[in-house]
């Protein structure tokens, strides 16, 4: 049996699916890649897995039992940890606090908490040297590092690991990927996003590859990494002409004029979903784009006018909010 076998998921935002359908496995003991064009709905897939979006359909086992519904953290309690993209870390904790807290976190007793920090800092050695350093004063590499011994401490099943290599020198992801190789090895199987193509391919005994919300490919990874054309292209995509034509038209603010139109081109899995919602709805994709886009602006203006807070147009200012707004009398 499979330690995650995921059948059939469907999720997405704000009920706009990007991930149709998609299978996946991961074994004990494997490294498995997911890759795709940015965009394909990896990390959507890994958030639909986590808990930290709702699954719209399918079913997703861990060990074998249902994780529909279940919160991020009974998700992680059950053992299936996510590194997510950015790295999530606290970063006015200090390293040795980041560690320490994670191993708490996992329940460990405290005979053992001393013991796993110091395979942490085994494992990593630079996190030694800067074990009384907040994290936010890491150099990225190092907060990558931080963030793969904070999941690897509890030593979970499955630890699920979002673009590691993402800004980092080429020399230092090679160093990485040769830790997260060894990964199995202490019980701890992997299912690894990732931009880095042929590294990825190198540890990873099987792979899968999205495109447009959908698996394109699912099987070996030495087959795929066979493949010269699918490595070379790394799925780096190319930039619409649009983007470049609005890119060329910012203002020196960083903003488009005002009164230009601007074009955008959106992902293939993302438009997807958008035409879906439109055909339920009865209206034509781009009136519904439109829609979702003044939506979003009218909310986010209305949070900068009162300070970050929305409020109700009926709703009456406190006093104090009154004071304000007539000013000293």
């Amino acid at each position: 049996m499979p330690l995650l076998e995921v059948r059939g998921l469907r999720a997405g935002y704000e009920g706009i699916p990007v991930v149709f359908g998609v299978d996946l496995e991961v074994g004990r003991g494997e490294v498995v890649a997911l890759l795709g064009a940015n965009g394909a709905g990896k990390t959507t897939t890994l958030r639909a897995i986590s808990g930290a979006i709702p699954q719209l359909g399918g079913t997703v086992l861990f060990d074998g039992r249902p994780l529909h519904g279940l919160s991020p953290e009974r998700v992680a309690r059950a053992g299936l940890l996510q590194v997510p993209e950015g790295r999530g870390i606290f970063r006015s904790l200090g390293v040795d606090e980041t560690l320490r807290l994670a191993a708490n976190l996992a329940g460990l007793a405290k005979a053992d908490l001393a013991e796993r920090v110091e395979e942490a800092y085994a494992t990593f050695p630079r996190l030694r040297d800067r074990r009384n350093q907040a994290a936010g004063m890491l150099s990225g590499g190092e907060q990558q590092m931080l963030a793969l011994a904070r999941g690897l401490i509890a030593r979970p099943p499955l630890l699920m690991i979002d673009e590691m290599s993402q800004g980092l020198a080429p020399t230092l992801v090679a160093d990485l990927f040769e830790i997260v190789a060894g990964f199995p090895a202490r019980g701890v199987s992997v299912l690894l996003v990732e931009q880095f193509v042929g590294r990825a391919l190198e540890v990873a005994t099987r792979a899968y590859v999205l495109e447009k919300g959908e698996v394109s490919f699912a099987g070996s990874a030495a087959t795929l990494a066979a493949d010269e054309s699918f490595v070379r292209s790394s799925y780096l995509g190319n930039v619409a002409a649009e983007e470049v034509a609005a890119a060329r038209a910012e203002g020196a603010n960083g903003h488009a004029p005002l009164g230009e139109e601007v074009k955008v081109t959106l992902p293939a899995a993302l438009l997807r979903g958008l035409e879906e919602r439109a055909e339920r709805e009865g209206v034509a994709a781009d009136e519904l784009v439109r829609k979702l886009v003044t939506s979003s602006l009218t909310r986010a203006g209305g949070r900068a006018r009162n300070g970050g807070r929305t409020r109700s147009t009926g709703e009456t200012p406190t006093p104090r909010e009154k004071g304000r707004r007539r000013g000293p009398a």
